[in-house]
């Protein structure tokens, strides 16, 4: 996903190394708990979904890694895939704590 505006620039070298790490990160993340030994914890589970879409959210938007940070039109650059993935990560905290306040 490189752009929601249809006259995106292909991404560059670095745009695709930092997007591979991510991608990465999130397999490594989900075959660990793949083949943990621990046994199958809602909580846990959670935890997982969430550190995935949190790499999700940054595979979709790696030019915030290339390039210097706008504050102030930090909300418009954002790409609606790492909006979508970000909402999913804090709505998955934030019912990890509601399950461990819980348990």
């Amino acid at each position: 996903m490189a752009s929601d505006s249809p006259q995106a620039a292909p991404r560059t070298l670095g745009e695709k190394v930092v997007t591979g790490g991510w991608i990465s990160l999130a397999i490594v993340i989900f075959v660990s708990f793949c083949f943990s030994s621990e046994p199958f914890d809602f909580s846990t589970s959670l935890a997982l979904l969430s550190l995935i879409t949190f790499c999700a959210a940054f595979a979709c938007w790696p030019s915030l890694f290339l390039n210097p940070i706008n504050y102030r039109s930090l909300c418009d650059d954002v790409p609606r895939g790492s909006q979508i993935a970000m909402s999913a990560f804090v709505g998955l905290t934030v019912l990890r704590a509601f399950v461990e306040l819980v348990a």
